[in-house]
């Protein structure tokens, strides 16, 4: 195995990234960089923090990967990949052996796929998303980059989400919803009508409560 991967942060999303590359076992996995953790995670090594990640790729670890899950600031994950991509690592697509992806969907680079999530055919996932564990992409579903669709979120055909933003844990969007960017969508809720740019929108159905503006 000669695909080396380094893992930026050692919280609990990190494990199910390892838990998704031990299911394929694709890449070997190098460490894991993170500034407040010592030690050892699921048995991978915490190496340092992200100041090492430079002399890393110089000594010939090709891969690094995001591991950070549901964060308050979710541009935190874009800063860090786009620090990858400076550095020049390459971020690889991660999808668990147990997710089912349709061979005419797409995703993009830096993104992961969890354990039972679907991705039917026509979906387009941007870069550095998050499909998290039994969530539903439906068929022709528009995803853009930095997003993160929680475990059991079910989005219907036609779907468009921007840049940025969070569809919660259990919620539900309807067949051709817009939901703009930088939106959050709470847990459980049930999107019927169109979602506008910075707004976080709760309840049954989903109804604007603030803009984060």
């Amino acid at each position: 195995m000669d695909k080396r991967v380094i893992l930026i942060g050692a919280g609990g999303h990190c494990k199910v990234i390892i838990d998704i590359i031990k299911s394929t076992n694709e890449y070997e996995i190098v460490g894991i960089t993170d500034k407040n953790i010592k030690g050892s995670l699921l048995e991978t090594p915490i190496i340092g923090d992200d100041i090492i990640l430079e002399k890393l790729y110089e000594s010939g670890v090709e891969y690094a990967f995001v591991c950070l899950g549901a964060i308050k600031d979710f541009s935190v994950r874009n800063k860090l990949y786009q620090m990858l991509k400076n550095i020049g690592f390459k971020v690889p697509i991660l999808i668990h052996k147990n997710a089912i992806i349709s061979k005419y969907a797409s995703i993009g680079e830096g993104t992961c796929v969890m354990p039972g999530a679907i991705v039917n055919p026509g979906a387009n996932i941007g870069e550095n998303c998050i499909i998290n564990t039994g969530s539903i992409i439906e068929h022709d579903c528009k995803l853009e980059n930095n997003i993160h669709i929680s475990p059991k979120v079910c989005l219907g055909g036609g779907v468009k989400i921007g840049n940025n933003s969070h569809i919660g844990i259990g919620s539900t969007v309807i067949q051709g919803i817009t939901i703009g960017n930088n939106v959050t969508i709470g847990a459980g809720a049930v999107v019927i009508n169109d979602i506008q740019d910075e707004c976080v929108a709760v309840g049954v159905p989903a109804k604007v409560i603030k803009t984060k503006r």
